[in-house]
């Protein structure tokens, strides 16, 4: 391969992406260009925001609490060049919200009330909890208020054969102590409905029923967003870095992912995707456009059904399929796109599907490196196989050619188109 590496130019370092400085004056940051010029910016950074029921965010200075987020300092940098271009994060969030002005559909959210319930962050859930409960109580406090005023049990002079709906109700606290006691069958034995007033009957069947029903629909919710995946998918890892290698004689994009849970998922898939600007024949200009890439557990990059039993590299091979086809090194210090990689699987513990995906941009492939196989070693005295995630992201560069895979198929095509023509020619001028 030393005549094909000497061919091309080598890999230059990109300095398109600025700097941000630590210094912040307002909503004005300091940015350092390519040339080293130090400019004030205006910041157009937006923290995430937690959800409301429709989707939106509670006002527009509520952000989520996050110990990564800072206003100043090295944080903020980390944090805004992990979401700078991105549609997915390193951490797998995508990276895109709704325009309160054209998101006019928000009622469309109503229909999945569930749905929504579990989207919302654990503090409006808690306080949705308590809520639902207190208005009930009111509700209903207020319903027996009416009841026994209208049958005259409120009354300072009644007849001396006077029979209460409800014994012990004096005013509205009491009627708000019976309304809780009923609705959760409490029966301190002090407030107890009579035969006196059928409507009375009729008004604790009916709230014991609400209360049932609230009960289980919030118990349901708040079990749903425990047993909800998100967490699980904080224990899935992937590599910082994405490598392009030669493989036995192809160019394969490769990726190394890990579990670091002892139960392991099942039925994974991994699959990937390539977003960048597309045109058409026609002159159609595609800004965004997400393309599937073949990626496997195999070394030719086939079989997308994986087992994570210990740290594995999962790889996308690089031929004439492939969006990175025609990509030299140089071109990924030039070109915009990201490639996206998720990984799906189930876990045994509640049978929940769980999705993780990161992505990976020009910058964070690097050309002519391998991962250092030193991940799963064998342990003689214990018998088992010895599993270190410390050695996830190492890796040692090797000797792949620095030309895209179209011209180095192209090279070995006519290398051996010559040794054909040589060998025929020799075949005839032999007696």
């Amino acid at each position: 391969f030393t005549s094909t590496r000497d061919c091309l130019a080598p890999v230059r370092m990109s300095s398109e992406n600025p700097l941000l400085l630590k210094q912040q004056n307002g909503n004005l940051i300091s940015r350092m260009d390519s040339q080293g010029n130090i400019k004030q910016v205006v910041d157009n950074e937006k923290d995430d925001q937690a959800p409301s029921f429709f989707g939106k965010t509670f006002g527009g200075s509520q952000t989520s609490w996050n110990p990564f987020r800072k206003k100043s300092g090295l944080m903020r940098v980390m944090h805004a060049q992990t979401k700078k271009n991105r549609v997915v994060s390193k951490h797998g969030k995508i990276n895109t919200f709704s325009r309160s002005e054209k998101a006019n559909e928000s009622h469309r959210l109503l229909k999945d009330f569930f749905t929504s319930m579990i989207d919302l962050s654990w503090s409006w859930t808690l306080f949705s909890f308590a809520a639902s409960f207190y208005i009930s109580w009111v509700i209903f406090a207020a319903i027996w208020y009416v009841v026994v005023y209208t049958h005259g049990d409120l009354d300072e002079m009644k007849p001396e054969n006077h029979i209460v709906c409800v014994d012990n109700i004096v005013d509205f606290t009491s009627c708000f102590l019976y309304s809780l006691e009923t609705q959760h069958t409490i029966g301190y034995g002090g407030r107890a409905v009579t035969e006196e007033c059928p409507i009375a009957v009729i008004v604790m069947s009916f709230q014991s029923i609400v209360g049932v029903v609230i009960q289980a629909c919030m118990a349901g919710i708040v079990f749903a967003k425990f047993t909800k995946p998100t967490g699980r998918a904080e224990t899935i890892m992937f590599s910082k870095n994405a490598l392009i290698t030669l493989r036995n004689g192809a160019f394969y994009l490769v990726v190394r992912l890990a579990d670091l849970r002892p139960t392991h998922l099942i039925e994974c898939h991994v699959s990937g995707h390539f977003m960048a600007k597309e045109t058409t024949e026609e002159g159609e200009e595609i800004p965004y456009h997400l393309a599937s890439m073949s990626v496997g557990s195999n070394i030719d990059g086939t079989t997308d059904y994986i087992q994570p039993f210990w740290p594995i590299i999962v790889s996308h091979k690089i031929d004439e399929d492939s969006p990175l086809y025609q990509m030299a090194p140089r071109d990924f210090q030039s070109k915009q796109f990201e490639i996206i990689i998720t990984l799906e699987g189930v876990t045994p513990e509640t049978g929940c599907s769980v999705q993780v995906r990161t992505s990976y941009l020009p910058s964070e492939i690097l050309w002519g490196q391998r991962f250092e196989h030193s991940t799963v070693v064998y342990d003689k005295e214990m018998s088992k196989y010895a599993v270190s995630y410390g050695t996830l992201n190492n890796f040692l560069e090797d000797r792949t050619p620095r030309c895209s895979a179209k011209e180095y198929e192209e090279r070995n095509g006519r290398k051996s188109s010559n040794i054909s023509n040589s060998a025929s020619s020799n075949s005839l001028l032999s007696p």
